[in-house]
């Protein structure tokens, strides 16, 4: 969690071990008293974990009554586990849960639950695909899919933007895309080049973006239609891979290698293209080179 006011303490002390744990200590009492002070946000996030917990214990006993009973244990054992640890991260950060104005909300949105259900999602996503359940992981890809576009149209809609899900979705965008990445390729269905050049891809995005934040100053990443449009071929490229895993007919398994190509073709290209917008965005913040009046669209900030 970044504080700015925090921040340029550690940054006038240059970082020191010191430094570092007074930071800490102060992000803990501030996570704390905002806690404390919105309980009905904290009822209103873990109401909803209890929710999806609810909907995943359903779901593996369906399964395991009409399908497979391994299957459903670790179903319902990874999903729990997993949405434990995404709540409490939610919780730490619900001083974030407010709207466009800055006003304390005290509930999660139906934008913001339809991200958590994105999360919640991942391990069964996962584990289909290790199980070689293809068709089973393509449906909640899907599922997931349309979560991710119905959130964002909604919180425009009906003017439910917040703090807390402006950060939150291209953070779970890059969890979500990196899972599938991970779980392709553990199941031995994608070459293991294409992995290694989406987390390069999504190491540079986590770790860049915490980096200028915490050692150059506060920015706000804010999507474009290149970005867009990225997130819409590279989902719609994942789940025609998955699709044609799971027709294993002789022309679904034609194209398996060419939309290998065109997946990691992609992401090589977004790569370069967020290093570059990085390392330029980077030198004009630091005043190694002027502004003109012009920047890439994709990141602001305000002068310290």
């Amino acid at each position: 969690m970044f504080i700015e006011e925090h921040l340029r303490e550690l940054r006038e002390q240059r970082y020191t071990p010191h430094a570092w744990w007074a930071y800490a200590r102060r992000v803990g009492a501030h996570v704390r008293s905002e806690v404390l002070a919105n309980p009905g946000a904290v009822r209103s996030i873990w109401t909803a974990a209890l929710g999806y917990f609810a909907a995943a214990f359903v779901a593996a006993v369906v399964m395991s009554l009409v399908w497979d009973r391994d299957l459903a244990y670790h179903f319902f054992s990874g999903t729990a586990l997993w949405m434990g640890i995404a709540f409490t991260m939610v919780t730490l950060f619900v001083s974030l849960l407010r709207d466009e104005n800055g006003y304390r909300l005290s509930s999660l949105n139906v934008p913001i639950l339809l991200t958590l259900l994105r999360v919640s999602l991942i391990p069964g996503i996962c584990l289909f695909l290790l199980e070689r359940h293809f068709m089973m992981a393509l449906v909640t890809y899907v599922l997931a899919g349309l979560s991710d576009v119905l959130d964002g149209w909604l919180a425009r809609r009906w003017g439910q933007i917040t703090r807390l899900g402006t950060i939150m979705d291209p953070m779970v965008d890059v969890i979500f895309n990196l899972a599938m990445l991970s779980g392709l390729t553990a199941a031995e269905l994608l070459p293991r080049w294409v992995f290694w050049v989406g987390a390069t891809r999504y190491g540079i995005l986590l770790v860049g973006g915490a980096g200028l934040y915490l050692f150059v100053g506060p920015v706000r990443i804010r999507p474009t239609s290149f970005g867009r449009a990225t997130g819409v071929i590279m989902t719609s490229l994942i789940a025609l891979y998955t699709l044609l895993w799971a027709l294993r007919s002789d022309v679904a398994m034609s194209l398996t290698r060419l939309t290998e190509i065109a997946l990691g073709s992609l992401l090589i290209a977004t790569t370069i293209q967020i290093v570059l917008v990085g390392w330029y965005n980077l030198r004009v913040m630091t005043g190694a080179i002027p502004e003109n009046g012009r920047i890439v669209e994709d990141v602001r900030w305000r002068q310290r």
